[in-house]
């Protein structure tokens, strides 16, 4: 699943997987690079709820779905998820599963299904880079019907038509936000930060707008892997960060790509940032070594700690790699210990 860099050895003793620099999940973790309700409400959840993969080759990327003038894609395949050792020791285990099943819940009272059984894949993107507006492009078994009820109980809701279509609009209860989705299909589900966002990716569904399929100039996203089921890519990013070295890491990058999977029970995850110069690389690998080091040396006792110590830093050219390989079951503590906030 690796590109432009190296994969740790397989032969390393659990002792030698536990020494190396802690970058990767801070490094990752979103901060102000998505909106508040997106974030909150929507991306976070399921970014966390749907972290490592199985073993079978991830689905397609749905380009034909999305704008060609996205800024940042995350793509979930919730049908390798469910399938992987990884969310067998997120439901089994009885302290840690205890948020996993609250983000669970979250979805099965938002949905009105069951996420791990009815969705089969999850799209979100956005065309602004800072991430405050957006799309989830949410396919499966879903219950359109139900659906309609479960939102109807929120403040200022209301639908109107467009064309053949039914919008739902709606202040959401928790956030405050205002929102807007729409059936596109039974078995395709529009969820928008707001109305604006919504028509324009109905517009994208329509053709009356282009999509990704429909040029070489938008956002690179990578072909289908063996073994990858979360895939995350984002152009540069100028905001602000709480931390400084990120932040710095951030504006010195073109693109961003993340690739998590699970091969055989143990979980791989990839994190490439194609620098916009080479001396751009330079720093951003300058800065992510002394993340890795300062956050070895104030959190390695940690799960999250623990996961990102197994951490390897390589650079190819232009582009610095972070890689990460550990059992599914160490990967899940640590899932289990972001959900929680810990």
């Amino acid at each position: 699943m690796y590109q432009n860099g190296t994969a740790p050895s397989t032969k390393e003793t659990p002792e030698e997987m536990t020494r190396r620099g802690a970058a990767l999940c801070r490094i990752i973790r979103p901060r102000h690079t998505v909106g508040e309700t997106m974030t909150r409400k929507l991306i976070c959840p399921l970014f966390l709820s749907a972290a490592i993969v199985a073993t079978a080759a991830a689905a397609a990327i749905p380009k034909a779905q999305i704008s060609a003038n996205a800024k940042w894609v995350v793509h979930l395949d919730m049908d390798r998820f469910a399938a992987s050792q990884t969310c067998a020791s997120l439901l089994n285990d009885p302290v840690r599963g205890k948020a996993f099943q609250s983000q669970l819940a979250h979805y099965r009272l938002f949905l009105g299904i069951e996420p791990l059984e009815d969705v089969r894949q999850v799209t979100l993107y956005g065309e602004e880079i800072s991430g405050s507006r957006g799309v989830a492009l949410i396919a499966g078994a879903l219950n359109p019907g139900l659906f309609a009820k479960r939102i109807a109980g929120n403040a200022q809701y209301r639908s109107k038509t467009a064309g053949k279509l039914t919008l739902h609009l709606w202040r959401d209860k928790n956030s405050g936000a205002n929102l807007a989705a729409c059936f596109y299909t039974a078995k395709l589900l529009i969820v928008g930060s707001d109305e604006p966002a919504l028509n324009a990716a109905l517009d994208v569904l329509g053709g009356s707008k282009p999509s990704l399929s429909d040029t070489r100039q938008g956002l690179p996203l990578p072909a289908s892997r063996d073994g990858v089921f979360f895939t995350a890519v984002t152009r540069s990013y100028s905001g602000s960060d709480e931390n400084p070295i990120r932040a710095e890491i951030l504006r010195n990058t073109d693109t961003a790509t993340v690739l998590i999977g699970e091969n055989k029970g143990i979980a791989e995850a990839g994190l490439w940032l194609a620098a916009v110069s080479p001396d751009a690389a330079d720093r951003i690998e300058t800065y992510i070594r002394s993340m890795a080091l300062a956050a070895n040396l104030a959190d390695a006792t940690s799960e999250l700690g623990k996961l990102a110590e197994l951490g390897q830093i390589s650079r190819q050219n232009k582009v610095v790699n972070v890689t990460l390989r550990c059992k599914a079951s160490d990967a899940a503590a640590a899932l289990a210990s972001s959900i929680m906030g810990r």
